[in-house]
């Protein structure tokens, strides 16, 4: 019926990023954080961005 993902990113990291991209498509940052809130509340997790230009793990 259904066939299991051997790789690749989890469904609720799939959900999470999602509904980020919905929230800042609609309201922009303020639009990210809220759903950061609503993911965090669901228990799929966050997004989390740091503010160093040079980070390897965000660039």
């Amino acid at each position: 019926m259904f066939r299991r993902k051997t790789s690749g990113v989890s469904t609720a990291e799939t959900a999470t990023r999602t509904v980020q991209a919905a929230g800042q498509k609609i309201a922009g940052e303020r639009g990210g954080k809220a759903a950061n809130k609503f993911t965090a509340a669901l228990g799929l997790g966050r997004i989390s961005y740091c503010n160093k230009p040079d980070c390897a793990d965000c660039n």
